[in-house]
């Protein structure tokens, strides 16, 4: 009986951390912030087909510090796109990357050397709404 036990408890424990990755993969964000080589520089990459504008947004804790908006149509598969943070005297910023299909934040911390970190805080996916005729 306790070696049958165990043996439930193993496979609920497999299933459980498999459906956690699982459920882990489809939120992680296909929006990734990158450190630049050089010390004020990052690189926003947004990995999606979208049909939608896109803005990125560099907040303060006192709000807007600057932003770029992304054309629709100007971009296929996503793009990749290079932004100098140099003159951004905080030692920390949220940079918010958002279309009508998601948002994503990132809390950037500078470092030691003087780079920023990315530290993703909030992914918001938006869906359609759907009407089923019965």
């Amino acid at each position: 009986m306790i070696m049958k036990t165990k043996s439930i408890l193993a496979g609920l424990v497999i299933l459980l951390s498999a459906a956690f990755t699982t459920h882990a993969q489809l939120i992680e964000p296909a929006v990734k912030i990158l450190p630049g080589s050089e010390k004020g520089q990052l690189k926003v990459i947004y990995a999606y087909n979208s049909q939608n504008a896109v803005d990125v947004k560099f907040l303060g804790e006192n709000g807007l510090l600057k932003s770029d908006r992304i054309q629709a149509g100007s971009f296929t598969n996503g793009f990749s796109k290079r932004y100098d943070v140099s003159r951004i005297k905080a030692k920390s910023f949220w940079i918010e990357v958002s279309s009508a299909d998601l948002s994503v934040r990132y809390k950037m911390i500078e470092s030691k050397d003087g780079k920023f970190v990315p530290y993703l805080e909030k992914t918001t996916i938006n869906h359609p709404m759907v009407a089923a005729i019965n």
